[in-house]
């Protein structure tokens, strides 16, 4: 089962690098414009891009979302952006953790977030469907694995239902998001991965 997820961890940077996937509707930013202030009355030292998030102050109202992990390429990418994060003193999650806790040989495609990172803000992350079947055994597995500052629970109900071999079954995950959130001990992040929430 572990290489089955590796695998299609692979295959979904090999498609985000080489297949058509740019978002093809509006997202309304050509209708933004930003109104000239000739005369600002203000200084650029004056200006704060702070944030507050989960209880921790960033540098920006910005966080690098979860992406990857699972393969050599994950760990380049992981790597490249807990770098960025840290230096820029926003927030990161990595991509679904589920590769790491079935497949061992694979931990570190997360892991070295933290590792070049030590005082980052990281975000673990595990799927709403597998964290059904693992429990919150599974959600704190992800949480150590990357001595996370919170934990992301993905909805991914169409990814799953089109993908090979993704799971089927949510039933079960209201309850599951509830546990994990009493027990886990860091703050729970419930998010879609690209299609909203209703």
């Amino acid at each position: 089962m572990g290489s089955d997820v590796v695998r299609r961890k692979a295959e979904h940077i090999r498609i985000a690098l080489e297949g058509d996937v740019e978002y093809r509707k509006s997202n309304w930013l050509e209708y933004v414009e930003f109104v000239h202030r000739a005369l600002p009355e203000l200084s650029l030292e004056s200006v704060e891009t702070e944030a507050r998030f989960l209880g921790r102050r960033f540098r920006m109202p910005l966080l690098i979302e979860g992406m990857t992990g699972g393969t050599e390429e994950a760990l380049r990418i992981n790597r490249a952006l807990a770098m960025a994060a840290s230096e820029l003193g926003i927030p990161m999650g990595v991509g679904s953790q589920r590769a790491g806790i079935l497949n061992s040989g694979v931990r570190r495609t997360y892991t070295v977030a933290r590792e070049v990172a030590p005082d980052a803000f990281l975000i673990a992350n595990i799927g709403a469907a597998q964290l059904v079947k693992g429990g919150v055994d599974m959600a704190k597995d992800a949480v150590e694995m990357l001595r996370a500052d919170a934990l992301a629970i993905h909805l991914n109900v169409l990814q799953e239902l089109v993908q090979p071999g993704g799971d089927t079954d949510f039933t079960g995950v209201t309850d599951a998001i509830g546990d994990a959130v009493r027990e886990v001990g860091v703050p729970v992040i419930v998010k879609e991965v690209g299609c909203g929430i209703s």
